[in-house]
């Protein structure tokens, strides 16, 4: 007997039966469904897919890839212009000096930068120092109105000592600061200098070079249209040589057919001439034989007609 669970038991038609009995129809039955529920759930829980073949998959590919490989390469193309252009523009500046007028200027905007610090410091320790003077002032002021012997006059001169040593500090720091400046102008006012001096010397060796561009491109011209110059003469002259030969060749072909036209003429009038003296010599043959007879014309005419259609035995 079978021991297993799938044969213990199952269900028909709602119905609990035992797996093996008197009727093995139902346990076919059984079976039967089982495997059709078994199959329909693995095609519920699995989605099978087309494998589409190689050649199609890789058409497939690439067809989806040729957009981004335009795209790709539109980019790479950009940025090979954009770092051409670049680096012409890095060898224009080297060339022309404009790299040094650049680090000029740099260096006017960083002092410029920095004077406008200091002389923000130097507004704001103004400031405090405007504001110890006052606080100096009011405690004056109230030394003057308070008696040596009150406790509130020994405050007044402790806050009198902590001011003045307060505005020893601030007018030391301004001292400082209004030096720092002063010497931060003059590093400007030099840089500035430094400045025009580039750029006049770069705007001057810019003339400089166009004067010299501008007369080697007037010698580069002159010596191509030198150059032009000769070889169109040289063809000229091969042009005219060609046509002085053409032009021999035909006087000495004209020269040739005056002498055949001649030979032609004279051997026309010698032609005329033995015809004339032909015909004249058969009129007088013919004047000077007797007159055909009707019988001899007959018989003439009679003999060529048997002599071309009766043949000879």
């Amino acid at each position: 007997m079978l021991s297993s669970p799938l044969f213990a038991s199952c269900t028909v038609h709602g119905l609990k039966q035992p797996a093996i009995g008197r009727n093995a129809i139902v346990f076919m039955r059984c079976l039967a469904d089982r495997a059709k529920t078994i199959e329909s759930q693995e095609k519920e829980s699995y989605q099978y897919y087309t494998i589409e073949p190689a050649e199609q998959q890789s058409k497939t590919k690439g067809n989806r890839n040729q957009p981004t490989d335009v795209a790709l390469r539109r980019i790479s193309l950009i940025d090979l212009a954009k770092s051409k252009l670049y680096e012409a523009q890095t060898f224009y500046d080297e060339f022309s000096g404009m790299n040094e007028v650049k680090i000029a200027q740099n260096k006017v905007i960083e002092i410029q930068d920095q004077l406008q610090l200091v002389q923000e410091r130097r507004r704001h320790i103004l400031l405090e120092l405007t504001l110890v003077r006052k606080q100096l002032q009011d405690i004056h002021i109230e030394l003057q109105k308070a008696t040596r012997g009150e406790h509130r006059y020994v405050e007044l001169i402790k806050q009198e000592f902590d001011v003045l040593a307060r505005e020893k500090e601030k007018n030391q720091i301004f001292q400082i600061i209004d030096q720092e400046e002063r010497e931060l102008f003059s590093h400007l006012t030099a840089a500035v200098k430094t400045s025009h001096e580039k750029e006049r010397t770069q705007a001057n060796n810019v003339k400089y070079w166009s004067i010299i561009a501008s007369g080697v491109g007037a010698l580069l011209g002159i010596v191509a249209t030198s150059i032009n110059y000769y070889f169109r003469n040289t063809q000229f002259e091969t042009i005219r040589k060609a046509a002085e030969e053409s032009n021999r060749k035909l006087a000495i072909m004209e020269q040739q057919l005056v002498g055949l036209e001649t030979s032609l003429g004279r051997m026309n009038v010698e032609w005329n001439r033995y015809l004339s003296e032909k015909r004249i010599a058969e009129q007088r043959r013919v004047a000077r034989s007797p007159a055909e007879s009707w019988g001899g014309y007959m018989r003439r005419h009679l003999a060529r007609f048997f002599r071309v259609f009766i043949p000879k035995a």
